[in-house]
């Protein structure tokens, strides 16, 4: 096996296990955490201020910073927050996130061990 694919194949290995990872921490936010509506109030540029209301009709801003974020003022958005702790709020669930990064590393599984089967196949034809 070359030195390229023994990267390939960790470095595959390594997105699995942070796809595990992450979906286990999402899936313990979300057993904490109840959606509701938010409405953007205030956008800047790559920031934005997200209102929402707690179920105890607590008002809550949550503030964030992208790049490409798409919001304009006085667009709803579905927003997850933590019973226990109302600040602590998320805009998507992270299980979307986790897969993504699960499948990553299964491709580069894939494409570290595709070479191995061609190897096989032209030595098989030789």
């Amino acid at each position: 096996m070359e030195k390229g694919n023994k990267i390939i194949l960790v470095l595959g290995m390594i997105a699995i296990a942070a796809g595990v990872i992450v979906n286990f921490e999402a899936s313990s936010f979300q057993n904490k955490a109840l959606l509701t509506e938010g409405k953007v109030v205030h956008v800047i540029g790559t920031s934005y201020k997200i209102q929402y209301f707690t179920t105890d009709g607590a008002e809550k801003i949550y503030q964030g910073s992208r790049k490409t974020h798409g919001f304009r003022e006085g667009d709803s958005v579905k927003i997850w927050y933590r019973v226990d702790e109302p600040n602590s709020a998320r805009l998507n669930n992270g299980k979307d996130v986790a897969r993504t990064i699960f499948i990553a590393g299964i491709v580069c599984i894939l494409l570290g061990i595709y070479p191995l089967f061609l190897k096989k196949k032209i030595n098989a034809a030789s």
